[in-house]
């Protein structure tokens, strides 16, 4: 193993991430099925034998810092209800330390599940939440001036579902910028526009032919192409697009690297990207090249989707994985 990504992983535990986003909480129903349902012939009845929960969202990118070993704060909102204090308590549980501030609802994911393959996907709270006001917003940016010397790096977690907008984006961006605090963003496609100066944004492919109108076809001279528009567009220091099962691209002002797969299976994509981010600013706060953090990065999403469900990876699976990929 590289010494630079032994010491990079071995000095998480010294760096303090930020994570402002949309938080979710991720409910997994377990099931069986063994026959169609008698009520509509079409679909199968699943007989639910267990149920678990995991941190979505932005919640799930704090999750991914802190079983890598650093330490992480949370910005986000959820409303009083059941959903909210499973998720405060999970972060306290977790160590994660939560800064929330509470609207109407907590937006819930309830993934059907049965013989390792979801069978549907249901979403609860977002028609009760349409508009996250200014008054929220300007409690968020307090805290925000308040703490950001105490921060490495700050990932701003977009799942489009309301915390976002122009003006609060590019509010937090500007502090980090007077503060010299780097930011990365995972950006839904119509949203780019808010995160204008950010340090960097990693979208994946098909984000980024969304966002740069170019389709994927021909490898990295498509990519190079899609990225420099992304630059323009956003005006960041680098631009990385994940590729799924064929790999990485990193792009900074015409120097460009793709880097393969370290995906030894595929069992499920769930949360992927959130484990890439946090990976990535992980690597970048410990003073990694931008080469030597997205293959980190890389080796991390590699190992989690491998695993079903919202998972996470820790220091100790990736060195396994990098040393067995150097034998």
């Amino acid at each position: 193993m590289k010494k630079e990504l032994k010491d990079a992983l071995d000095n998480f535990k010294n760096k303090n991430i930020l994570v402002i986003g949309d938080i979710l909480l991720d409910k997994f129903s377990w099931g069986e099925v063994n026959r169609v349902n008698p009520e509509q012939p079409a679909a199968p009845l699943v007989k639910i034998i267990k149920e678990d929960y995991a941190l979505g969202g932005a919640a799930n990118v704090a999750n991914n810092i802190v079983s890598l070993g650093g330490k992480c704060c949370l910005y986000g909102v959820i409303g009083r209800d059941y959903a909210g204090e499973r998720i405060k308590k999970m972060c306290n549980f977790r160590k994660i330390v939560f800064k929330d501030f509470r609207y109407k609802k907590t937006l819930l994911k309830q993934r059907i599940m049965a013989h390792g393959q979801q069978i549907v996907r249901m979403d609860f709270g977002e028609k009760e939440i349409l508009k996250i006001g200014n008054r929220l917003q300007n409690k968020i940016i307090d805290s925000l001036k308040e703490e950001i010397g105490k921060f490495d790096f700050i990932i701003l977690s977009d799942y489009d579902k309301f915390l976002f907008n122009k003006e609060f984006s590019s509010r937090i961006i500007s502090l980090a910028q007077k503060n010299n605090t780097p930011i990365l963003v995972d950006p839904k496609p119509h949203n780019l526009d808010f995160f204008k100066g950010c340090y960097l944004i990693c979208p994946n492919k098909k984000e980024a032919e969304i966002m740069s109108g170019i389709t994927y076809s021909n490898g990295i001279e498509t990519l190079e192409k899609m990225a420099k528009i992304l630059a323009e567009k956003v005006n960041a220091k680098y631009i990385i697009i994940t590729c799924g099962e064929d790999g990485v691209f990193s792009y900074a002002n015409g120097e460009k690297n793709f880097i393969e797969t370290k995906a030894v299976e595929v069992a499920d994509v769930t949360g992927a990207g959130d484990t890439f981010a946090s990976a990535l600013s992980l690597g970048l706060s410990c003073n990694l090249n931008i080469d030597d953090a997205v293959s980190l990065a890389n080796y991390a999403a590699g190992i989690v989707v491998g695993k079903v469900g919202t998972v996470t990876t820790n220091i100790n699976e990736i060195k396994e994985r990098i040393e067995k990929d150097n034998v």
